[in-house]
């Protein structure tokens, strides 16, 4: 697959279809030479042994440069949404530039200020701060080399900001295609694929932003020590 069904840091984003439920809930609230067979799995390795061990322009960085390293970078890569949205403009480019490889940044970097712009777009027509919440479920090695690795993540984010009738959960499968480049994992590409996605239990009725905030008061995001 690499890299054939994408150009060097193409990001296929869902978050125009968020921004179009989220407009239509806010109307309703009142308002990134492999091996072709897939390895067997690594056994999971302790956190320090793999990364990430240090931080670069506000983003996490410094991973091994093994299996299990490019499994850490791809699943905290996946999660550094709400950090990066935090982010003053410039202080976003360089973080971002920072993690991408170097044939793709421009085109990275494009592509992920278009996606952040369209959050600042959805916080535009809320009332205070817009949290978007990444969890990583599962993860799959499609490919790997001391050099290139394919990782595979699905993981659920959580977008929130008072306005909406209720927080909106987004499922979705995202391909980071990672080179080893100046001494760290950086993404070549970013694909995203939606689902697959569960079915909420119909007997939970779903909460507010405001009563997500008030339940999850004193929570720390997983894994690291940032705050809900």
């Amino acid at each position: 697959m690499y890299p054939s069904t994408t150009h060097p840091g193409t990001v296929r984003p869902r978050t125009t279809v968020v921004a179009c439920l989220v407009a239509a809930l806010l109307g309703a609230g009142a308002r990134g030479a492999f091996a072709t067979a897939p390895p067997a799995p690594a056994r999971a390795a302790h956190p320090g042994a793999v990364g990430p061990s240090t931080q670069v322009n506000g983003l996490p960085a410094g991973f091994a440069r093994s299996r299990g390293g490019a499994v850490a970078a791809a699943t905290t890569y996946v999660r550094d949404a709400q950090r990066l949205f935090d982010l003053p403009d410039v202080e976003q480019t360089d973080a971002l530039r920072a993690i991408a490889a170097r044939a793709s940044t421009d085109a990275y970097v494009a592509q992920a200020h278009a996606e952040l712009a369209e959050l600042d777009g959805i916080a535009a027509r809320g009332h205070g701060h817009l949290t978007w919440d990444v969890a990583v479920l599962a993860t799959r090695t499609d490919a790997y080399t001391d050099q290139r690795a394919d990782i595979s993540v699905w993981r659920v984010g959580i977008l929130s900001i008072d306005g909406l009738t209720a927080p909106l959960a987004e499922w979705t499968t995202v391909a980071y295609e990672l080179v080893w480049e100046r001494g760290d994992w950086r993404i070549w590409s970013e694909t995203q694929t939606a689902g697959p996605t569960p079915m909420g239990h119909p007997d939970d009725p779903p909460s507010t932003p405001d009563q997500l905030q008030t339940d999850l008061a004193g929570f720390t995001r997983y894994p690291g020590p940032d705050p809900f």
